[in-house]
């Protein structure tokens, strides 16, 4: 999902207003409490907002790839003999 938001000035503070719809979207309600994350996408820097205070290790995401790689491997090998 992907949303435009202007920043606004509110009581000379910078705020963005989410609409209902993101609201309803991503299950949060007011009141609920959103961490924002700064990211890249490729070398684009992005801000994200989650529900959650830590965004998971992309690291963990990459060592599930190399475990199945080496599966796929073992079992080409296997297949050789």
């Amino acid at each position: 999902m992907k949303h435009y938001l202007v920043i606004e000035d509110w009581e000379g503070d910078g705020a963005i207003r989410l609409p209902d719809d993101v609201l309803q979207e991503m299950g949060i309600k007011v009141g609920d409490t959103l961490y924002l994350f700064e990211e890249y996408v490729g070398t684009a820097r992005c801000l994200m907002l989650s529900k959650s205070p830590r965004i998971p290790d992309r690291v963990d995401e990459l060592v599930g790839h190399w475990e199945s790689l080496g599966q796929v491997s073992a079992e080409i090998n296997a297949k050789d003999e």
